[in-house]
């Protein structure tokens, strides 16, 4: 029984014979059913999707040209009616009258017989260059059985309750106030349909050349089928759009697939909905190549209001969607490569084997280079990492969300007006975020805390970014430990515990964490002496300056991997300076749990990194109130001081033989007036005054 498929499984099935594939569970199941009960009792075989829609467009073909059209169109199973409506980019809803009426009329318009005033639906566009009469719309939406119609009210979004007739009133009205909508589902509509369950997200990524096909192409496609590629494009385009003051959060996917064995068949696929649900689908083909490049380039314009070959220059247009530029990695291994090292590998696996890598280093690599962890972390906060792969926002989309929050920063400032409804839609769309079916107003960015928290994942992101292009195809190293280790480009030495450093370092964790941090302990897992690949170097012309002090700095677990590799760097001049108190660059503090505040650790993921580099301060400015251009420093300084209430005490500070300050003392309270912070914060805004010393991998044991 078709019931007893799931939701996916049915999908499969309803393309496979060229049928919709839109609806609740029990309406795919239904629509099954119903084919497989009228099929004559010789089945054709349906093994390949496409199969049908092939079939019923030489049918429709031959026909076409032939004088009995009425005679030969009455002949079509409903499954041959759809096939040759969907290959002319007409509604498949309706019954085999409503069908057969709307083909006729089809073929007699395409021979140049009268059209009675009907218009040609633009495919999936949402829209038609004339209204549907309305007693066409009658007419059709007379054939829709009640699932049907139910199914068509609640892709929009609307009521299912009541009688067949109340129903029929309500889609009609629907339709006509949309200016002409298909009867059948929307491509536009920000789907709320509930059968877009957890259950589906469980998909397989399958990469072949540059881009990934899109997760939710059925297996039989994806096995011979890859994203066309040509010297000017790649023709694969995810598209945004959210306007929190309608509460809409939609994306729109568009790629064009080209068959694996050559043979010239393509496929333009389109998948939309709410963003962090599958949505819907269409497949249209099979085509000829330049005719998915007018269908996909057409697509794009439509939903955009931009030319495809303009995208670089991409402006983007109110209520319309945004292209979100992907990152494509130039180096991506050819398919046929790939097909024939894997043929030439022994078809035994291999047995994992131990990494070279020292254990305490392997173990620590093994924390921070997960690109699993990446993707949860950044779910958490909202990002929706289904739809856009982390890695896969290009710099330049990175960027982009920064300026949206600099346009943020300056409404919350008082320097400019806007509608901080409409900003924070434009960061939605540029930066994807899954807020599931919640009202999109509860999520407007309109204090500074929020834009701060937003700032930090922008930040998280093009961490990410860095480290899974430094990542990528660790899994077919033979030690991908040690491969990712050899990247890093850092160097890591483990303290044994009991050690003078090791000493030397616990005690200023244990002295330094603040009475009004409670709520967790520190732990020490293990330290390493770290020398990070040319800072040594950039960092000698400060190695004499006095003052120079041994301070923490933490961060998201996310965020390592481009740190070791890349350094500590200062935000890019495309963020927003309200986000940092004294401006745009690296903060360190003297209290560990200030800074192991921002490892953002919790009780389910209780380990974190801290970090502890040798900054060189110099002269100091010193604030107690934030200043966000601070980073124009007077002349003669070289660092700004946040100055806190209580600081580890003076008297009790260690000094290193190479004159380095290591601030152990206990907290005591300041005796001068006290500004805005509680602890002290320390700002260079010239990374060559940095040197890296020791990496701590931390335990956070959380009380209740």
């Amino acid at each position: 029984m078709s019931s007893q498929l799931k939701v996916q499984d049915l999908r499969n099935a309803l393309a496979e014979r060229g049928l919709d594939t839109s609806g609740t569970k029990a309406l795919l199941a239904a629509r099954l059913d119903a084919y497989e009960n009228e099929k004559p009792s010789k089945k054709r075989d349906a093994s390949v999707l496409g199969d049908d829609i092939v079939n019923g467009a030489k049918k429709a073909k031959a026909t076409f040209d032939g004088a009995s059209v009425d005679k030969d169109i009455n002949g079509y199973t409903i499954s041959e009616l759809r096939s040759a409506l969907a290959e002319k980019g007409l509604s498949t809803s309706g019954n085999k009258k409503t069908l057969q009426s709307r083909l006729l009329e089809a073929v007699r318009g395409d021979n140049g017989c009268k059209k009675d005033n009907y218009t040609k639906h633009d495919a999936d566009n949402g829209q038609e260059k004339k209204g549907k009469p309305v007693n066409k719309l009658k007419d059709e939406l007379d054939g829709l059985s009640i699932a049907e119609l139910r199914s068509s009210l609640a892709a929009r979004g609307l009521s299912t309750a009541g009688t067949k007739k109340s129903l029929h009133s309500r889609l009609l009205d629907a339709i006509e106030n949309r200016g002409g909508d298909d009867i059948g589902v929307n491509d536009d509509n920000d789907s709320n349909g509930k059968e877009d369950n957890k259950e589906e997200k469980i998909v397989v990524a399958i990469k072949k050349g540059k881009a990934v096909l899109d997760n939710y192409l059925p297996d039989q496609i994806k096995s011979r089928f890859h994203v066309l590629e040509t010297d000017e494009s790649i023709y694969d385009a995810m598209l945004n759009q959210t306007n929190v003051a309608d509460n809409n959060n939609k994306f729109y996917v568009i790629q064009v697939l080209e068959s694996d064995d050559g043979t010239g068949q393509y496929y333009v696929y389109n998948r939309w909905g709410r963003v962090g649900a599958r949505g819907q689908d269409k497949l249209f083909g099979i085509l000829s190549k330049d005719s998915a490049i007018r269908e996909f380039e057409g697509k794009f314009l439509a939903k955009t209001k931009n030319q495809w070959s303009e995208r670089q220059d991409f402006e983007p247009v109110r209520y319309q969607y945004t292209w979100i530029e992907r990152d494509y990695d130039d180096e991506a291994e050819n398919l046929d490569d790939k097909a024939k090292k894997a043929e030439e590998k022994p078809s035994i696996p291999k047995a994992p084997k131990e990494s070279k890598l020292e254990s305490r280093i392997a173990q620590f690599v093994k924390l921070i280079c997960n690109i699993d962890m990446m993707k949860e972390q950044m779910m958490e906060i909202g990002y929706d990492a289904n739809k856009m792969p982390l890695g896969k926002l290009s710099k330049a989309t990175i960027l982009k969300g920064y300026e949206a929050l600099k346009k943020i920063a300056a409404v919350l400032e008082g320097s400019t007006t806007g509608s901080l409804e409409r900003l924070s839609s434009e960061f939605y769309t540029v930066i994807p975020h899954d807020f599931g079916y919640k009202r999109m107003g509860n999520f407007v960015i309109d204090t500074q805390p929020k834009l701060k928290r937003k700032l930090e994942m922008v930040e998280a992101l093009g961490e990410i970014q860095l480290a899974t292009k430094l990542l990528q195809d660790e899994d077919e190293e033979d030690d991908p430990l040690y491969s990712s280790y050899q990247r890093l480009k850092c160097e890591l030495e483990p303290l044994d515990q009991g050690s003078d450093e090791f000493n030397l370092v616990n005690e200023y964790l244990q002295n330094t964490h603040a009475k009004t941090h409670s709520s967790y302990g520190l732990e020490i897992v293990q330290i390493f002496r770290a020398r990070r690949e040319g800072e040594e170097e950039r960092f000698m012309k400060f190695a004499k300056v006095n003052n120079r002090m041994l301070l923490w700095h933490g961060s998201r677990l996310t965020n390592w991997t481009g740190i070791l590799s890349q350094g500590l760097r200062i935000a890019p001049p495309e963020a927003p300076v309200t986000g940092y108190m004294f401006g745009k660059g690296v903060y360190f503090a003297d209290m560990v749990s200030k800074s192991a505040n921002y490892c953002y650790a919790s009780s389910s993921s209780p380990l974190g990194v801290l970090m502890l580099c040798e900054v060189a301060l110099g002269e100091m400015r010193e604030l107690q109130y934030s200043d966000y251009h601070a980073d124009k420093l007077p002349p003669g300084k070289l660092s700004t001081k946040g100055v806190g209430g209580t600081e580890p005490n003076p008297k009790e500070s260690k000094v290193l033989s190479d004159g380095v300050i290591v601030p152990t003392g206990k907290p005591v309270q300041k005796d001068a007036g006290r500004g805005a912070l509680l602890y002290n914060e320390y700002i260079v805004y010239n990374v060559e005054q940095i040197r890296m010393r020791y990496v701590l991998e931390v335990k956070f044991n959380y009380r209740n």
